[in-house]
């Protein structure tokens, strides 16, 4: 191709960009063979001056243009005339998307660009040679769908097998036959089995990584960087670290892979790459128990991993229990629009006792006044009170009662769902054999067969997920060792529960043993509050509770003085009065001495008539 004077006077751009870090490091030669090609377009008759050297892109995907800057930066001078030629080593390093590799060609077509490789130059005005390059950019976009779908297979059939390999978690350690090993070293097994030790005894993140700090205790954790790749450091623990190891199935025996899903528009600003999200445990691909050995028990991971959630203080959480006076916190709904209700906590110089208060609606705007709002004080003696009788020793034997019949009720309401299931699998392969049985060319009879056979096969799968929540939510088993130390526990309760040593924290973990949630109503009866307690055997206890009235927290005269002065209130003067009900050891409201202004003043509300003087 003979190449006219005007594009010599343009700038000659050499694109070079490897799709992935590790090419830029590691291959060499690629890499070496693209900045040869500034060597090229002097040959081409270019200036050294006039050629330029495009590398921002390194490491970049070319499936996109959004985030590769390099590749923006050419297309804007190609679309301003300043660039004579484009030299890349194939249509790949451009773009693999026909979309923005039609768009470059375009541009180079309107402003007389030239493309160009190592072996020949195209001109995107000349029809022969546009259509080669469109060819190039197909088969360059064909070439990498070809290689994903290929790897992408690859990858999870070896990990339907459990033979994917991938950086081991520590405590483990790769053996001879690449099978999962425990961690040789003594300390690092100790240190995890303490890690777990401790959450099942506090049940809060938060409180291990304290416990840990504490004892001073360090975390083990295997280098993943190239420089030292594999080797045991330790290091200071933190709260990502732990909630790491507590979310991590490997610590089950449990071989797991897909939890994360690289699907969605939530993309990374820097590489343009998708952000992944996590995919809910029922939904994990590949799972395959028992397959190296275990830390702790999958029951105990499931029942972490739940445990976590509840500690989230969001609305479908209960949170985790701190010390606050509000015995109820995160455990309380509002029974006007089924809302979680907040604590408003008081200051200790104001003397009062928390509220509960639903403001949800007002917050979003959804309302223009809150639900309602109550003070905790009568609700939180009524609950501890249902809560001691319910856990008595008499209570305990109704409860366990209680819970038989709820066994019972449960295998009976899955025996349902089972032949509900069954049945429905029957009809959708009725529905099947129909669809098989029918000429493909009578597409009217056809259609209908396989509408109806779809909806079939919908409703198989609305049961099957319907059965596995039911499932999950109705698993309820209580061992004789946990029956034994019930009944032992029950007798001592309430002693503990009124001890002066028992914290608020550690009451609230009892309560939240048996109650799993309580709902209040303040609204709909004008002097009482509507309390519906929702134990977790699933019974339901309703009751009501006075609402207090103002004054009912305030100091009052003792009711034995009042009454000793109503007594002597005709017999003898204000004065006297006081006299006698000091010498009796009688005190005021606040603790001090009678005068005969506490005395007058008694008389005078109460309409008793008494000797002024």
């Amino acid at each position: 191709m003979k190449i006219q004077r005007l594009h010599y006077e343009r700038m000659a751009y050499v694109y070079v960009r490897q799709s992935t870090p590790w090419q830029v490091m590691e291959n060499r030669e690629s890499t070496e063979r693209q900045y040869h090609l500034r060597e090229r377009a002097t040959q081409l008759g270019w200036p050294v001056s006039h050629v330029e050297v495009i590398d921002e892109d390194q490491g970049r995907s070319g499936s996109t243009a959004t985030h590769r800057s390099g590749f923006q930066r050419l297309v804007t001078e190609v679309g301003l005339g300043k660039v004579g030629i484009v030299l890349m080593l194939e249509a790949s390093r451009l773009a693999r998307n026909n979309s923005d590799w039609y768009r470059l060609i375009e541009i180079c077509g309107l402003t007389s660009t030239l493309i160009g490789d190592e072996s020949a130059v195209y001109s995107p005005r000349e029809p022969n040679d546009r259509l080669l390059l469109g060819v190039k950019g197909t088969l360059s976009e064909a070439e990498l769908f070809t290689l994903r779908t290929r790897l992408y297979e690859g990858r999870w059939n070896k990990a339907r097998k459990g033979h994917l390999q991938f950086p081991l978690p520590t405590g483990y350690v790769r053996g001879a036959a690449g099978d999962w090993e425990l961690d040789p070293d003594a300390q690092v097994r100790e240190r995890l089995t303490c890690l777990f030790a401790s959450f099942r005894r506090h049940g809060i993140a938060r409180s291990v990584v304290r416990d840990l700090k504490q004892q001073g205790l360090d975390l083990p954790t295997r280098m993943t960087t190239q420089d030292g790749y594999g080797s045991l450091i330790w290091k200071t623990p933190s709260l990502s670290a732990v909630v790491r190891i507590l979310h991590n199935p490997a610590y089950a025996g449990v071989y797991v892979f897909g939890r994360w899903e690289y699907s969605g528009d939530r993309r990374s600003a820097k590489t343009g790459k998708v952000l992944p999200h996590q995919v809910p445990m029922a939904l994990w691909p590949v799972k395959i128990e028992a397959h190296h050995p275990a830390y702790l028990s999958w029951e105990e991971y499931v029942k972490n991993c739940e445990r976590l959630r509840q500690n989230w203080n969001r609305e479908e959480a209960n949170g985790v229990a701190r010390e606050g006076n509000a015995l109820l916190q995160g455990i309380v709904y509002c029974g006007i629009c089924g809302c979680k209700m907040g604590v408003q906590n008081r200051a200790l110089s104001e003397k009062r006792s928390p509220s509960y208060i639903c403001q949800a609606s007002y917050q979003s705007g959804d309302a223009d006044k809150i639900c309602q709002s109550m003070t905790s004080r009568p609700v939180d003696a009524a609950i501890a009170e249902a809560f001691l009788e319910a856990v008595s020793p008499v209570g305990v034997e109704v409860g366990f009662r209680v819970l038989e019949q709820l066994e019972q009720d449960l295998a009976a309401q899955r025996r349902q769902r089972e032949l509900q299931l069954e049945q429905a699998h029957y009809e959708a392969r009725s529905a099947q054999r129909q669809y098989d049985a029918v000429d493909p060319d009578h597409r009217l009879v056809a259609s209908e067969l396989e509408r109806r056979w779809n909806e079939k096969l919908e409703r198989v799968t609305h049961l099957e997920q319907a059965y596995v929540q039911a499932e999950q939510e109705a698993q309820w088993n209580i061992t004789p060792e946990e029956r034994r130390a019930i009944q032992e526990l029950s007798q001592n309760l309430p002693l503990l529960w009124r001890a002066a040593t028992t914290t608020n924290q550690e009451r609230k973990r009892l309560l939240r043993m048996a109650i799993a949630s309580v709902q209040l109503d303040g609204v709909s009866k004008t002097a009482e509050i509507d309390v519906q307690i929702r134990w977790r055997s699933g019974v339901l206890t309703n009751f009501a509770v006075k609402r207090a009235a103002p004054g009912d927290g305030s100091l009052k005269t003792p009711q034995e003085a009042v009454v000793k002065i109503h007594e002597m209130a005709g017999q003898y003067s204000y004065r006297e009065i006081a006299d006698r009900l000091n010498d009796m050891g009688y005190r005021t409201a606040f603790g001090r001495p009678f005068t005969h202004q506490h005395v007058g003043y008694i008389c005078r509300r109460d309409g008793l008539v008494a000797d002024c003087e």
